[in-house]
């Protein structure tokens, strides 16, 4: 009999794969900072039939923004930064408009910056490029007046780790939390790498499915490639004192407030809700041929992850879906 029929978490998926029509996905369901069920469904490449397993390789897109801002929490914990501090004590050559953005604001989405780097999504650029081009274009509110979604922002914090540490952000990052928790398939985006168990991309073009073949921004903001399996890991860190104190991963749950006093639910990397009474930061990422989602309860130890290759589906709700049924 098949699996499908057999476990009810496999039938849900399966049913919300095929009704979404998603070539591949993986997932993990995880407690007490284990794998309780790991799988994968469908295919990660329709052309070579290569099945989607918990070792398929996905671009994680903005599910990369909570690593960055946990990257950032450790360098404050070792005392070589501040959330306060101003854009322009790491970055030079800002112009006077950026003066009061602080790293918090980046973090947090309030900074008013432009939302994405000003450039041709065509031409290939690096941080450099995008830094120059945003420089003279004017803020679209008051640091910290308004919540509004900045991945400009996180390239941004990328570029702070690298003069800091003097690594560029992924350097840093293996180093000091990658090898340490064994997460080895886990790397910056560089199509011209050979990556085992990558999968492939895809989209919907007039109803037809089509591969994405190339998209190489590899930036702070979005620029992880990863697993099931490695991000239970991570999920494990973020419940554990291995590398942070309590009081610093509880930094990352924390809802920002605006200039007028008022929350609002999003913490460093993580949106912010409650659901039956329950504490839930999740967060999704998008970019073209890949759909993921993060979701944790944080008074429990349960979390789900979700990483799929289609732009643009919902995969989100099938994250919460396995919550609902388990």
């Amino acid at each position: 009999m098949s699996r499908f029929f057999d476990d009810p978490i496999d039938s849900y998926v399966e049913q919300e794969r095929s009704l979404l029509r998603i070539p591949g996905l993986s997932i993990a369901l995880v407690g007490k900072g284990k794998a309780l069920k790991t799988a994968g469904y469908g295919l990660a490449n329709l052309e070579t039939k290569t099945p989607a397993t918990p070792e398929t390789v996905y671009q994680l897109a903005s599910v990369t923004k909570q690593v960055i801002a946990t990257c950032i929490l450790l360098l404050e914990q070792e005392a070589k930064l501040s959330l306060t501090d101003p854009l322009s004590k790491h970055l030079p050559n800002t112009p006077a408009s950026w003066e009061k953005i602080t790293l918090r604001h980046l973090l947090t989405h309030t900074s008013g910056l432009v939302t994405d780097e000003p450039l041709e999504l065509s031409r290939t650029y690096t941080e450099s490029d995008a830094i120059a081009a945003a420089r003279p274009l004017p803020l679209r509110f008051a640091p910290g007046e308004k919540w509004s979604y900045c991945n400009f922002g996180y390239l941004l914090l990328g570029e702070v780790i690298r003069l800091i540490t003097r690594q560029r952000w992924d350097e840093f990052l293996t180093a000091r939390f990658l090898v340490p928790l064994g997460m080895s398939a886990t790397r910056r985006h560089n199509l011209r790498t050979v990556v085992m168990n990558r999968a492939d991309g895809y989209a919907f073009e007039s109803d037809t499915t089509v591969n994405v073949a190339s998209w190489s921004r590899d930036f702070a903001s979005g620029g992880l490639l990863s697993t099931v399996q490695d991000l239970t890991k991570w999920d494990a860190l973020l419940r554990s004192d291995q590398l942070l104190k309590p009081e610093t991963r509880a930094r990352l749950f924390e809802p920002v407030i605006l200039n007028n006093g008022k929350p609002h639910p999003y913490g460093l990397g993580w949106n912010l809700s409650g659901e039956a009474g329950k504490r839930i930061a999740e967060h999704g990422g998008s970019r073209p041929g890949f759909a993921t989602h993060f979701w944790r309860e944080l008074d429990s130890d349960r979390a789900v992850i979700v990483l799929a290759n289609l732009a643009g589906a919902d995969v989100g709700r099938i994250a919460r879906g396995i919550a609902q049924r388990t």
